[in-house]
C-alpha cells in the first residue's frame, strides 16, 4: 500500500524556525506568531512531496536538510523578523523596554552596566539563564531575581564567560613572544629597566600567566635586571578568584609545550595542574571596569583579545580611547583575531601585524 503524499519541507522548517525561537525572549513566539512564520516560510520555499513511506522519506529529508539548508535558514530569519514586527495580535509586553529594565535592575543591584554592551551576544547569553529558571520572558525574569539572589551569581558567570586557555590561537603568540623579545631589547638600549603590561578581561587567568611564562622565557638568561609589573583586571570576580587559585585542567593547557609545563607546572592528579609560585607572583590581580574605572597607567604592551565583541561601536571606540592613553609612546595593543579597530582608530594606531591584530600607539606631543 503506497503512503500518503506529504510536503517534508515543512518538517524542515519548523524544525528550523522551533530551533531559531529557543532562546528568543525580545520577540513574540506564541502559537499564533509560530504558525504565521511557518506559513511565511512555506510561501517562499518550494513545497517537496513524498509518500510517508519511512525509507523514502528519510532518504528525501536528509538529502534536502543539505540541499536546502541555506535557504531555509535565510527565510527563517527573513520570517521571524517579519512577523515579530507586525504580530496579528495585539502586544501584551514592550519587550524591548523590559530588556532595558531588566539591564537596568542589574547595574542598580550588582553595579555591573551591560546597557552599552553588544545587545544580541548579552541576549543570547541572558536567553541561556531564562529558559534555565523556566522563565517565560524578560519581564518574569526580572521578578524571579530579587526573590533568587543566587541567580545573580549564575547570570553574571553566564553574561562575562569568555573561552580561553593558555597561549590561545599559537601563531598570535609567535608574533607575541617577538614583540617582547624586541622591546626588551629596546629598553635595554635606554637602559629602562622596567616593563609593565595589562591583560585586560583577563577572565579566569590563562592570559596573564601566558604572557608571565613567556617573559620568563625570554629574561631566564637575560642579566640586565628587569622590573616586571603584569597587572590582569576583568569584572567578574569568580573569574579572578579562579586566576589567583591558577589550577587547570588539560583542556586549557593543550597548547602548552611538555618543556613549559614542567617547569612551570605542578601536577595534581586527575588531570588537574597548578601555575608555580614564581609564575603566579609576577601577576597582580584586580578587579576593573573597562567602562566605569580608570586604566592602568603607563603600560608598555595591553593584552585586550576577545573582548571588543562584547561592545557596540561607540563603547569600543571608548576603549580604544583609554588603551591609547593608558599605552607609553610606541606601546603596543593586542586584541582578538575576530577583532579590529574603526578607521578612525588607525589615526592613532598604525597596523603591526593584521593576522595577529597588532596595533602601535602612534606617538603623541608630550
Amino acid at each position: 500500500m503506497i503512503g500518503k503524499l506529504k510536503n517534508i519541507v515543512e518538517d524542515l522548517a519548523r524544525d528550523f524556525l522551533n530551533n531559531s525561537l529557543t532562546l528568543r525572549y525580545d520577540i513574540c513566539s506564541c502559537p499564533t506568531c509560530r504558525n504565521d512564520m511557518l506559513a511565511y516560510m512555506l510561501s517562499k520555499v518550494p513545497a517537496k512531496y513524498v509518500t510517508t513511506e519511512q525509507g523514502e522519506m528519510y532518504a528525501l529529508s536528509e538529502q534536502l536538510k543539505v540541499e536546502h539548508q541555506a535557504i531555509i535558514a535565510r527565510v527563517c530569519l527573513e520570517a521571524i523578523e517579519a512577523i515579530s514586527k507586525n504580530p496579528r495580535h495585539k502586544v501584551k509586553e514592550d519587550r524591548a523596554q523590559s530588556f532595558q529594565l531588566l539591564l537596568r535592575q542589574i547595574f542598580e543591584d550588582r553595579g555591573l552596566d551591560f546597557r552599552q554592551y553588544h545587545q544580541g551576544v548579552i541576549k543570547r547569553k541572558m536567553a541561556v539563564r531564562i529558559r534555565a529558571t523556566a522563565q517565560e520572558s524578560y519581564a518574569a525574569y526580572m521578578r524571579f531575581l530579587p526573590n533568587h539572589p543566587e541567580e545573580y551569581d549564575k547570570l553574571l558567570e553566564t553574561l562575562c564567560i569568555n573561552v580561553t586557555e593558555f597561549f590561545r590561537d599559537s601563531e598570535v603568540w609567535v608574533t607575541a613572544k617577538y614583540l617582547l623579545e624586541n622591546l626588551i631589547s629596546q629598553k635595554k638600549q635606554k637602559n629602562d629597566k622596567s616593563l609593565r603590561i595589562w591583560s585586560a578581561g583577563c577572565s579566569s587567568g590563562e592570559e596573564p600567566y601566558s604572557i608571565a611564562i613567556a617573559l620568563k622565557e625570554l629574561l631566564r638568561a637575560e642579566p640586565f635586571n628587569f622590573t616586571v609589573e603584569l597587572y590582569a583586571t576583568d569584572i567578574d570576580k569568580k573569574c579572578l578568584k579562579d586566576a589567583q587559585a591558577a589550577v587547570y585542567g588539560k583542556d586549557s593547557l593543550k597548547n602548552v609545550n611538555e618543556k613549559y609545563l614542567k617547569r612551570y607546572f605542578t601536577s595534581l592528579g586527575d588531570g588537574k595542574y597548578a601555575v608555580n609560585d614564581e609564575i603566579k607572583s609576577m601577576v597582580k590581580f584586580q578587579y576593573l571596569d573597562l567602562i566605569l574605572n580608570d586604566n592602568i597607567k603607563d603600560t608598555d604592551v595591553v593584552f585586550c583579545r576577545n573582548v571588543f565583541i562584547y561592545f557596540n561601536r561607540d563603547l569600543q571606540e571608548q576603549i580604544l580611547m583609554k588603551f591609547y592613553k593608558s599605552l607609553k609612546n610606541g606601546g603596543y595593543l593586542i586584541k582578538g583575531k575576530a577583532e579590529t579597530i574603526f578607521a578612525e582608530a588607525r589615526e592613532v594606531f598604525k597596523d603591526i601585524d593584521s593576522n595577529a591584530r597588532i596595533y602601535q600607539k602612534v606617538r603623541s606631543e608630550q
